[in-house]
């Protein structure tokens, strides 16, 4: 996966990429030295989430620039749940890159998709169980588990801010998949809004938070 940022960054106006995914954070970077690991996690997690505020509205994005003065920053959907990151010069040529980065794109997703199939010896993963689902997370989110999922909503808040409201109607509808929700499986939703808090003295204040009010 490294040699295929280097190929991105060999493209003119091209300072540097990385490669996230919200599970597993920054899987592979060459962004200038200056941007510490914690920072690129950080910075980057946040500009993954706008794809997730495009799908609750129905938007199909798989793509989109931020300019600044000083920079221009692409990022491009790899997948549900990873993002490549590249960082340009103001005055790039963003269709050039934009052509560099669609040409490699299969082969960066191959490379995710290998590294998440790895799994350690003697490990068997077991075949998923389809749901039916026959409820919207607005309809969880409104019925009886309201209270509960009014103080989760407000937990998560407090680590990544006013993003949480979709955060949570984007981790009740994985949370469908597992089963019928009740107030027992409250705590296998909460871990999975774990995912969108990167900071692990954050993550475990929201759990401790969680399990004291539920």
């Amino acid at each position: 996966m490294q040699a295929l940022l280097e190929e991105i960054k060999a493209s003119p106006g091209v300072m540097g990429s990385c490669v996230y995914t919200s599970r597993q954070g920054i899987l592979a970077s060459n962004l200038p030295s200056i941007f510490k690991a914690e920072t690129q996690k950080r910075i980057v997690s946040v500009l993954h989430r706008i794809f997730k505020l495009n799908e609750t509205a129905s938007l199909d994005v798989n793509s989109f620039e931020v300019q600044y003065d000083e920079a221009l920053v692409l990022v491009k959907k790899l997948g549900d749940t990873s993002s490549l990151v590249v960082l340009c010069e103001p005055d790039a040529n963003i269709h050039l890159i934009n052509m560099t980065t669609s040409m490699l794109t299969s082969d960066l997703v191959d490379s995710i998709e290998s590294g998440a199939a790895t799994q350690p010896s003697g490990a068997t993963a077991e075949p998923a169980k389809p749901v039916a689902v026959t409820q919207s997370p607005q309809d969880i989110i409104n019925g009886p588990l309201a209270p509960q999922l009014d103080m989760m909503k407000k937990a998560l808040a407090r680590c990544i801010g006013p993003v949480a409201n979709l955060a949570l109607e984007s981790a009740v509808r994985q949370w469908l998949q597992q089963g019928e929700p009740n107030r027992a499986g409250l705590e296998d939703l909460a871990r999975i809004m774990l995912e969108e808090i990167d900071d692990e003295k954050a993550q475990d204040g929201f759990l401790n938070e969680v399990r004291k009010n539920l």
